[in-house]
C-alpha cells in the first residue's frame, strides 16, 4: 500500500523544466499564440472552431496534433518514440497536452500530423517567424542566405542495385496477387537476380560486368512481361465482394505505378552498361520508393540524393525564408525571391545582405539596390561584379558575419535530425522540412527570452 502510495504521489508532481527551459517557453508561446496552432484547422473537418475539438472519436485534438510534431522534431523522436512520450514523459504529456489516461499509438500520431499539408506548414512557419519579430528577437536590418542539401531516405542508387529494385519488388507483388486473387500467373527471378546482383557488385571491370548486365537486363524485361499480363489480368476481372474488389483495384494501382519506374530503370542501364552512352540526369531515376529524388552534385564533385534547401536568416538566427525546390537549380536563382518572400510576408527590406560566391550575379545585385539594400556584399564575385558597401570595413564584416551561416545550417540539421528526410513522398519531404524550420524558429525565440531572464 505504501509503493502504490508513493507511486500515486509521484504521478501528481508536476513537470520539471529544469533541463529544458526551452520547451517550457516554447509551452509558454503557444499558449499565448493559440491563432498559430488553429492555421491547421482547415486540414481536419471537425476542429475548425476551438483547438480542444476532437478529430474522431475519442482522438487527438488540434492543439495535440500540432505541439506532438513540435515536440517531436524539438526532441529528434521517431514516431514510436513520441507515442511512448504520450504515455509515460511528464514533460512530454504536459507539452502536448494530454488529458488523464489519454495516450496514442504511432499509427494514430503519423496518421494525425501527415494529414497537416505542406501550405498550411509554410503559413505556420510565416506566423511563428512574425511573432519572432514581433517580440523583438529580431528586426530584419541583416540577412545572410545559404542552401544545403537535406537527403531522402534512399540508399546509393546504381544501376545493378535499381534493376534488383524493379525485379524483387515487381516478384513480391505479384506474389501477394497471386495468393489474393488465384489467376495471376508469375515465376519467381527472385533468387537468380540476387546471385547476379551480387556478382555485378563484386566484380571490377567494366567488359567483365556487360555480361552480367544482359543477363540482369533480361531478367528485368521477363518481371515487366509479367506485370504487363498482371495489369490485364487485373484490368479484366471485377468482383461482387466490396473487400476483394478494393484490393483488387489497390493492386493495379501499384502495379500500374511500378512499370514506367522499371521501363525507365530498364532503359538507363542498357544505355549506360551496354551501349556506353553517357545519360543525362533528367533521364534518371534514383529509387523505386523516393521516386522524387534529385541528384544533386556539389563542386568537390559529390553526389547527394535528396533536395536543395535553401535558407535566409538574421543576426539572431531567425529563418525568414526556407524554400524547397526540385531539381537543382542554380543558388543565384534564389536571391531575389527571397528578399520578395522578406517584404511580402513582414514587410521589411534588409540593410545588409550577404550571401556566398554561388549567388553572385550583376542583375542580382541591382535588383537588392532597386529593392532599397544599402549593402550588398558576395564572399567572391567575377568580372565586373563588385561588392555594393558604405565602407571597405563594412565589406569585411558582412564577409565574416556570412561565415556564420554555416553554423546555423549545422544547428538546424544536426540539431534537429533534419539532414535525412524520413517522411514519405514529396510533400512529406517539404513538411518535414517545414516542420523543421518552424521547430527551430521557436527555439530561437525560446532561447532569446531565457537568456534575457537570465540576465535580467
Amino acid at each position: 500500500m505504501k509503493f502504490f502510495k508513493r507511486q500515486c504521489d509521484l504521478n501528481f508532481l508536476p513537470a520539471s523544466w529544469e533541463r529544458d527551459p526551452e520547451l517550457f517557453v516554447i509551452d509558454q508561446l503557444l499558449d499565448h499564440r493559440v491563432d498559430i496552432i488553429l492555421l491547421a484547422a482547415s486540414c481536419f473537418p471537425f476542429a475548425h472552431d476551438e483547438t480542444t475539438a476532437r478529430i474522431g472519436r475519442d482522438g487527438m485534438t488540434l492543439e495535440q496534433v500540432v505541439r506532438g510534431v513540435i515536440y517531436k522534431q524539438h526532441k529528434r523522436l521517431t514516431y514510436r518514440e513520441l507515442s511512448e512520450h504520450t504515455e509515460d514523459s511528464k514533460k512530454g504529456r504536459y507539452f502536448m497536452k494530454m488529458g488523464n489516461r489519454t495516450y496514442f499509438s504511432h499509427q494514430a500520431l503519423q496518421e494525425n500530423i501527415a494529414r497537416i499539408t505542406s501550405e498550411v506548414s509554410k503559413e505556420i512557419f510565416v506566423a511563428v517567424t512574425g511573432y519572432g519579430l514581433a517580440l523583438g528577437v529580431d528586426d530584419g536590418d541583416k540577412v545572410r542566405q545559404d542552401a544545403t542539401v537535406i537527403l531522402t531516405n534512399v540508399h546509393h542508387p546504381t544501376n545493378a542495385s535499381l534493376l534488383w529494385d524493379g525485379i524483387r519488388v515487381s516478384c513480391r507483388l505479384l506474389k501477394q496477387a497471386k495468393a489474393k486473387f488465384g489467376f495471376i500467373r508469375m515465376c519467381n527471378y527472385r533468387k537468380g537476380a540476387k546471385k547476379l546482383f551480387f556478382k555485378i557488385t563484386n566484380t571490377k571491370g567494366k567488359e567483365k560486368r556487360r555480361p552480367l548486365f544482359k543477363k540482369m537486363l533480361q531478367i528485368e524485361r521477363r518481371c515487366m512481361r509479367q506485370v504487363v499480363s498482371a495489369i490485364e489480368a487485373l484490368s479484366c476481372a471485377h468482383f461482387e465482394d466490396t473487400t476483394q474488389e478494393q484490393a483488387r483495384i489497390d493492386t493495379l494501382h501499384r502495379l500500374e505505378a511500378l512499370l514506367p519506374k522499371m521501363e525507365q530503370v530498364t532503359d538507363v542501364a542498357h544505355r549506360r552498361e551496354i551501349l556506353d552512352e553517357s545519360v543525362p540526369v533528367q533521364d534518371k531515376l534514383f529509387s523505386f520508393f523516393e521516386d522524387h529524388t534529385d541528384c544533386i552534385v556539389k563542386k568537390a564533385g559529390e553526389a547527394h540524393f535528396g533536395h536543395k534547401v535553401h535558407l535566409a536568416s538574421g543576426k539572431s538566427n531567425l529563418l525568414f525564408d526556407c524554400v524547397v525546390k526540385r531539381g537543382n537549380p542554380a543558388d543565384s536563382t534564389y536571391f531575389v525571391p527571397t528578399l520578395d518572400h522578406i517584404a511580402q510576408r513582414f514587410g521589411i527590406t534588409p540593410r545588409d545582405l550577404t550571401t556566398d560566391g554561388g549567388y553572385a550575379s550583376l542583375d542580382n545585385l541591382r535588383q537588392a539596390q532597386a529593392r532599397g539594400v544599402r549593402n550588398i556584399v558576395f564572399s567572391k564575385t567575377k568580372g565586373a561584379l563588385r561588392n555594393c558597401t558604405t565602407s571597405k570595413k563594412m565589406e569585411t564584416m558582412l564577409k565574416k558575419w556570412r561565415s556564420g551561416m554555416e553554423a546555423v545550417i549545422s544547428n538546424f540539421k544536426r540539431g534537429l535530425n533534419a539532414d535525412v528526410c524520413t517522411w514519405e513522398g514529396w510533400n512529406g519531404f517539404k513538411r518535414f522540412v517545414l516542420w523543421n524550420a518552424i521547430t527551430f524558429n521557436l527555439r530561437v525565440i525560446a532561447r532569446s527570452i531565457v537568456s534575457q531572464l537570465a540576465s535580467a
